[in-house]
C-alpha cells in the first residue's frame, strides 16, 4: 500500500528524537514564575492563538494582567516549538497531526504534553479546507489528474503532507514513481506555479485569496480526502507547566474562549490591528479571516473521537509507528467554560 516512505519516517523519528534528546538538558529550566504563561506559535492569523499577541486585543482579554501575564513568540516551525518545551522554554505550543501524534508517542517534552485547545478544524464542510491548486490553463482540474505531476507541499511529516499522502492513498499512487512531492514554502506557491517549476501546489486559507486572484484552477481539497472534518492545529501544553502553572491556564483558557466571541462580533477592528501589527495586508486579511474562505474556527473543545481517528488514520500512512489512545493526552477543561 502506497505510504510515507522509509527514509521518510527515519526522518520525522529524527526530528522528534532530537527534540526528545534536550530531556537531559531540561532540567529545571524555565517555568519558575507560576503567573507568567509563554507561549509560541508559527503562523500569525492563521493561528488563532497569535492575536493574542495584538494589543488592541489584550485590552479585551479580562483576566491578561491580574491572573496572569503572557509571553508570546513565532517560531518557524512546530519542532521549534517543541524543542522549547523541551528545554522548558515555552509552556504552550502550537501543534498540528503530526507533530502532536509524533510528540506524544516519542515523549519528546519531559512529562509529555496534553492538548488543552484546538486552534482550527480542517476539511468542514461548510469552511475552507487546505487546497491544491494549478494553473487555469492546465489539464490537472480534478485529483485523479495528478498522477505524472510535479506538486508540492510546504514541507514532508506535517499535516498538509498527511493530506498528499491520504490523496495517493486513495489513488494508489507512490510518491516518487507516479508523481513527485516536492517541498516549498506557501509564499511561493503562486510565483512556482506561474514559472511552471511546479504543476500543483497547496494553499493555506491566508494564501489561498492568491490563486483565487490568479484565477487557478481547485484541484482537490482536504474535504476531498477526509470523511469528515478534524481538528488540525491545536494549543499543547506541557505537563510540567500544566501542573505548576494551573491557576494560570485555567484564566488564559477562559480569556481563549471569549477571544474568539470577540473575534466574531469585532471582525473589521480585529482586522485593522492586526494588519498593522503583523504588517500584513489588510485586504488580504479581508477576503479570508472568519469567512467561508477561513478554516472552521468556533470550536475551541477538541473533539477526541475526531483525534482518535485521526491518529489512527496517520499510523495507517505510517506518518507514527502506531496508533494510540489520544484521549489520554487531551484535557478540555481549560476551554470547557
Amino acid at each position: 500500500m502506497p505510504g510515507v516512505s522509509n527514509s521518510r519516517r527515519s526522518f520525522m523519528k529524527a526530528s522528534v528524537a532530537a527534540t526528545a534528546g534536550l530531556t537531559a538538558l531540561a532540567g529545571c529550566a524555565g517555568g519558575s514564575d507560576e503567573g507568567t504563561i509563554r507561549l509560541a506559535y508559527t503562523v500569525p492569523i492563521e493561528n488563532l492563538v497569535s492575536l493574542m499577541d495584538v494589543p488592541e486585543i489584550q485590552d479585551e482579554m479580562e483576566n491578561l494582567g491580574d491572573s496572569y501575564e503572557i509571553e508570546i513568540s513565532q517560531n518557524s516551525s512546530t519542532p521549534d516549538t517543541l524543542n522549547q518545551m523541551a528545554s522548558g522554554d515555552v509552556d504552550l505550543g502550537l501543534l498540528s497531526t503530526v507533530s502532536f501524534g509524533n510528540a506524544v508517542q516519542q515523549e519528546a517534552v519531559p512529562g509529555n504534553i496534553s492538548l488543552i485547545a484546538t486552534d482550527f478544524w480542517d476539511a468542514h464542510p461548510d469552511n475552507y479546507g487546505f487546497t491544491i491548486y494549478s494553473p487555469s490553463d492546465s489539464d490537472i482540474t480534478e485529483m485523479t489528474d495528478i498522477e505524472g505531476a510535479t506538486i508540492a507541499t510546504n514541507a514532508r511529516g506535517t499535516g498538509t503532507h498527511a493530506i498528499y499522502e491520504k490523496a495517493f492513498q486513495d489513488l494508489g499512487l507512490e510518491d516518487g514513481e507516479d508523481v513527485e512531492l516536492v517541498e516549498l514554502a506557501f509564499p511561493n506557491m503562486t510565483p512556482s506555479i506561474n514559472d511552471g517549476s511546479i504543476d500543483a501546489g497547496m494553499y493555506p486559507a491566508l494564501f489561498a485569496p492568491q490563486a483565487r486572484n490568479e484565477g487557478f484552477n481547485a484541484v482537490f481539497s482536504s474535504q476531498d480526502v477526509w470523511d469528515n472534518e478534524y481538528p488540525f492545529a491545536y494549543l499543547t501544553a506541557s505537563n510540567d507547566a500544566m501542573e505548576n502553572k494551573d491557576d494560570a491556564i485555567n484564566a488564559w483558557g477562559e480569556d481563549y474562549v471569549n477571544l474568539v466571541d470577540y473575534l466574531n462580533e469585532n471582525r473589521s477592528d480585529v482586522i485593522t490591528a492586526a494588519a498593522e501589527h503583523f504588517d500584513l495586508d489588510e485586504g488580504l486579511l479581508d477576503a479570508f479571516f472568519l469567512t467561508e474562505n477561513d478554516y472552521y474556527r468556533d470550536e475551541p473543545v477538541t473533539d477526541i473521537d475526531r483525534m482518535q481517528t485521526m491518529m489512527d488514520d496517520l499510523a495507517d500512512l505510517g506518518f507514527l509507528d502506531e496508533s494510540f489512545t489520544v484521549d489520554e493526552y487531551i484535557n478540555n477543561e481549560y476551554v470547557e467554560q
